[in-house]
């Protein structure tokens, strides 16, 4: 049991003792009340637990059947290795700084140490990565796949936001 969901049936337990102990005694309103808070507690901890096993199914594999077929697919993600120089010197973050965010960007496989990564470019410069676990997963699921991308949110210290469709 998730630790969120033993929060609120605990405190659905403790709003419906102090909900009947209220009854009883005359107190209708306040015995109502936590009977109340009681079963919204009951059914939000129910409610993730719902989530929790809809999560848990696995995803259907869904693979174009042409090279040509768009998926509709948006990944909202944060650039990876934004911090580093690229092969001719330039630093990543200064090129980020220098953007406004309408720029044309795409996304650029290659193989890193034997495992799928992706580039993140603006014309021929370097933006940053993917992450190496979402880089995998999207090989894994799509191997053909072309991917198109835009900026959504160039931020200092928290990172650049990029959404991702292919």
């Amino acid at each position: 049991m998730g630790k969120r969901k033993m929060i609120f049936y605990g405190v659905a337990a403790l709003f419906a003792v102090s909900g009947v102990a209220a009854l009883p005694s005359g107190n209708i309103t306040g015995g109502v009340g936590c009977l109340v808070i009681a079963a919204v507690c009951a059914f939000a901890g129910a409610k993730g637990k719902a989530e929790q096993q809809a999560d848990k199914k696995p995803a259907p594999h869904v693979a174009p059947a042409s090279t040509n077929e768009r998926i509709a697919e948006t990944i909202r993600t944060k650039l990876v290795g934004v911090t580093y120089d690229n092969e001719d010197g330039e630093n990543r973050q200064d090129i980020l700084s220098s953007m406004t965010g309408s720029e044309e960007i795409e996304v650029e496989k290659y193989i890193f140490n034997g495992e799928p990564a992706a580039y993140v470019k603006c014309g021929n410069k370097v933006l940053g990565n993917l992450a190496a676990e979402l880089a995998k997963d999207l090989e894994g699921k799509y191997p053909d796949a072309r991917y198109t991308a835009e900026i959504l949110e160039i931020s200092g210290g928290g990172g650049t936001h990029v959404r991702l469709q292919h």
